[in-house]
């Protein structure tokens, strides 16, 4: 991608969310005023025509559509809380003609998901938002999911959106004009830490307790990365070169809590965001969080949480779902 001269944006929403999109292209229509010339040219970019819909009700108009025959240096397709199947066809037919010539691809929250139904992340590296991590990684396995704020993997982008999306296009301010006039902007929006690529999305529970020793923080992630296929403890305690008894001793004294107990609350957590966030089966949800038998995982799920995972998968319907299970709230 050239990132010389004047740069084209192209901002495509789908039941977006309303900040996520102005935040995404803030820092480009402040390099143009701040620069006093015009770095960046923005498009909004409409399926049908028509204004595009975000999640406040408020309306984004549009000057430009898929039949247009105009490409660009970067595209941010936003989608939040919907995705739906009209004009699927037509949007993924542009998204390949726009990167066959050139053009940067970004999804954003949940818009990652579209990009992997268009087949546009294989072999790449990608994140979305938090809540559509579990089924990413179950519906498009020839891509390597991570929880971060963004992902730049060559020419494709893919962030958690909300408000890591100013960090991501701070980052591609720095790429397209340089680090001094990224900074200069930075300061204008009054957000003097800048967050790097690989920061994380969430805080972690008891984030403290984790990080008074890293014993403690390899044997959450061997937990994290093995939900599927679950460790037994002394596994887990002998990866981290030391005996089951110490692990056990190290998490009771500052956890409060067995290592048996956190590992389960990490693959019953997988299973809730699957149940509120996946099309999955039941059975299928308590398969991706490492459950081999069905019974054993009703009755972990009832003894954490008092009630089933139908029953949990049941209260947090709404009359509308996504073709990949975001719930819509």
């Amino acid at each position: 991608m050239d990132f010389d001269g004047q740069h084209s944006v192209a901002v495509l929403c789908i039941e977006a969310s309303l900040h996520s999109a102005l935040l995404s292209i803030e820092p480009f229509r402040a390099a143009n005023r701040l620069s006093k010339s015009r770095l960046f040219s923005i498009d909004f970019v409409s399926i049908d025509g028509q204004p595009s819909g975000t999640n406040l009700d408020i309306m984004i108009p549009v000057n430009a559509t898929l039949d247009m025959p105009r490409t660009y240096d970067l595209i941010l397709l936003h989608s939040s809380y919907g995705i739906l199947d009209r004009g699927k066809t037509a949007l993924f037919r542009w998204l390949r003609r726009q990167a066959a010539a050139g053009a940067h691809l970004c999804g954003m929250d949940a818009a990652p998901l579209l990009l992997g139904e268009a087949g546009l992340l294989k072999g790449y590296r990608a994140t979305s938002h938090w809540s559509t991590l579990a089924s990413f990684r179950e519906l498009y396995p020839d891509t390597e999911v991570v929880e971060q704020l963004f992902v730049f993997d060559r020419n494709r982008s893919t962030c958690a959106g909300q408000l890591a999306s100013v960090d991501y296009a701070l980052f591609m301010l720095d790429r397209f004009c340089g680090r001094a006039l990224r900074d200069i902007v930075a300061n204008d929006l009054v957000y003097p830490a800048i967050r790097n690529e690989a920061d994380l999305q969430r805080q972690i529970i008891n984030g403290h307790a984790w990080h008074t020793n890293p014993i403690l923080l390899r044997a959450q992630k061997l937990m994290q990365e093995s939900i599927e296929d679950p460790l037994s403890i002394q596994a887990i305690a002998d990866k981290c070169g030391i005996s089951q008894r110490e692990l056990q001793h190290l998490f009771g004294k500052h956890l409060k809590a067995s290592p048996k107990n956190y590992y389960m609350t990490f693959r019953l957590q997988r299973a809730k965001e699957l149940l509120i966030y996946s099309a999955l089966s039941i059975r299928e949800t308590g398969l991706a969080s490492g459950f081999t038998s069905s019974a054993t995982y009703f009755r972990a799920f009832r003894a954490r949480f008092k009630t089933s995972p139908m029953h949990y998968r049941r209260a947090f319907q709404v009359n509308t779902s996504t073709p990949d299970g975001r719930r819509l709230y």
